[in-house]
């Protein structure tokens, strides 16, 4: 036999068994390529837009009655035409009953109603004072409903399908809103919504101007991401289709290699809403290469992986200043690993997971959260299978995944100059033993700065704070940026033998844009770490992109 291959069948003999140092260097391997994947997924993504209306919700301060006279006794208030019937308005016919009312105070029996269905968005519907005969000692209000005659599209540059409102639906500003972001999630339009009047009294018409002004654009990057052993810079460029079957659908084509060609990724997305429901495809392809060096001989370890999702999102609520989404998505990963050309069975992977996820935003005066609590477990109902892990009992079959992310922005008022905190908080918790690629990482660029060089850490369970203090100049979209962060893993480090599980580190650093020309330069540093984490004493980070 070749010494060559009894050198590899060694390796892989090595890297199959329990050794500590052997599952070290393989989970360094497979983390740098995990990590490649997501930057690209990330530099490709596009921001989607929150709309609230600036409408601030009236509130009746005074909830007393005058006293007048004449005034008719009030026992009982009768609401005609409401399609509400929640709580909020039995509290009001529960303050009215039992007054005694003059001309004002049935005014304000009306205003009362009226803003209550205001501030619930339906900004067009009134609420009047019938003739009556008071004597009886029922209040009767009739609810006008302020209803949708027709709905105008300039153009005709969008479908319909994609708004959540009808022709003869009761208007409401919060469907308004959800329009205008589905409209608003393709870029390069300025999207109006004018209510003017109806033919008939109580309707409104609604005329959509979108105002586009291209249905494509590209993108191109280039930053030194990536890692040493597969080449650090990476190059990227990436295609994007807007709004290609007038649904206000999103297409982008993209890929993402290395100077040195060891690295190489291809991914395509595809997403377009229905009224409150979005709908979205994801894929991606990489493979990485990296040399092990053994003696006299160097071979290849080369991973390739493929990722598939199919996601579904569903908005359940939002008013004024907040609102809460629900998720689910299906999703397929295959890893496959080669030394030297022989396959690495027993690291072969091909994983199926449901992911159920919860979003909730809210808006504060000079402040905005943004929060994403998920729950994921392994699934073999649509092709995947156990991994070997899985099959000898190491880590669990049904992988239950919570995973917290929340991100926090505050403007900063009592500076001298203007300011911005931003706080993202991310976390793992796991009861069950995790295979390799669903363990939690720290120390990269989304999580702990300061240690993108490094192994990292990683474990079942864990979390960590990232700190950043923005500087807005105010110059060409100039801002300085400093930040520390702590991350820390909890429980054991199961393929790292290290004397530490927490990690602080640092960053200063500058970004902007100069006309289409978008920049980020930085400078990070580890300030605590395990003493056999390999780190290095500071990273010196940058990225380009330019959009056309």
């Amino acid at each position: 036999m070749d010494i060559r291959n009894i050198v590899i069948i060694s390796l892989v003999l090595l890297i199959a068994g329990p050794a500590v140092a052997a599952d070290a260097q393989l989970g360094r391997l497979v983390k740098e390529q995990q990590n490649n994947d997501n930057a690209a997924f990330k530099d490709r993504k596009i921001e989607q837009k929150d709309v609230f209306s600036d409408a601030i919700a009236k509130k009746e301060t005074d909830s007393t009655f005058p006293l007048e006279n004449p005034c008719f006794q009030i026992d009982e208030l009768v609401l005609s035409n409401d399609f509400l019937d929640d709580r909020g308005l039995n509290k009001i016919k529960k303050l009215v009953a039992g007054k005694c009312l003059g001309m004002n105070g049935l005014k304000k029996a009306a205003v009362l109603f009226q803003d209550y269905y205001i501030n619930s968005g339906y900004i067009t519907t009134r609420v009047e004072i019938p003739s009556q005969d008071l004597l009886t000692k029922k209040l009767k209000l009739a609810v006008i409903p302020g209803r949708i005659s027709e709905i105008i599209i300039v153009d005709n540059d969008i479908s319909k399908w994609v708004l959540p409102f009808s022709q003869g639906d009761i208007l409401n500003i919060r469907d308004i809103e959800q329009g205008l972001e589905n409209i608003q999630r393709t870029p390069e339009v300025d999207v109006k919504i004018n209510i003017v009047p109806g033919p008939e009294n109580g309707t409104s018409n609604l005329v959509i101007n979108t105002q586009r002004k291209k249905i494509w654009s590209a993108r191109t990057s280039y930053n030194n991401y990536g890692d040493d052993s597969t080449g650090n810079q990476l190059i990227g460029g990436v295609g994007y289709l807007y709004n290609i079957t007038s649904l206000s659908d999103v297409f982008y084509l993209a890929g993402t290699g290395s100077q040195t060609g060891g690295y190489k990724n291809a991914s395509a997305y595809y997403s377009v809403p229905f009224g409150y429901t979005d709908l979205s495809l994801f894929y991606s392809k990489s493979k990485s290469t990296q040399g092990i060096d053994l003696g006299a001989y160097t071979f290849d370890y080369v991973g390739e992986t493929e990722y598939f999702s199919l996601k579904s999102n569903r908005m359940l609520y939002r008013n004024v200043n907040s609102k809460l989404s629900a998720s689910a998505e299906l999703i397929r990963r295959k890893y496959d690993y080669t030394l030297g050309g022989t396959e690495l069975v027993l690291q072969k992977r091909d994983m199926g997971n449901i992911r159920l996820g919860l979003n909730y935003k809210r808006n504060f005066t000079g402040a905005a959260l943004d929060s994403t609590l998920t729950w994921q477990r392994f699934t073999k109902a649509f092709g995947g299978t156990d991994t070997p892990d899985m099959r000898t009992g190491t880590v669990s079959k049904q992988s239950q995944i919570l995973n917290l992310n929340v991100n926090y922005v505050k403007w900063l008022t009592m500076l001298p100059v203007n300011a911005y905190y931003e706080l993202n908080i991310g976390a793992q918790y796991s009861p069950d033993n995790l295979t390799l690629q669903d363990q939690f990482t720290i120390g990269d660029r989304w999580s702990v700065r300061g240690f993108q060089n490094s192994d990292g850490l990683y474990g079942n369970k864990g979390f960590f704070l990232q700190n950043t203090l923005n500087v807005v100049t105010g110059y060409n979209g100039f801002v300085p940026y400093i930040g520390t962060d702590y991350g820390q893993i909890i429980g054991k480090l199961p393929s790292q033998d290290l004397n530490g599980k927490k990690i602080i580190g640092g960053v200063f650093g500058i970004k902007g844009a100069v006309k289409a020309l978008e920049y980020d330069a930085s400078l990070s540093s580890p300030f605590l770490y395990p003493d056999d984490l390999d780190v290095d004493s500071y990273k010196l980070n940058f990225n380009l992109a330019y959009q056309i």
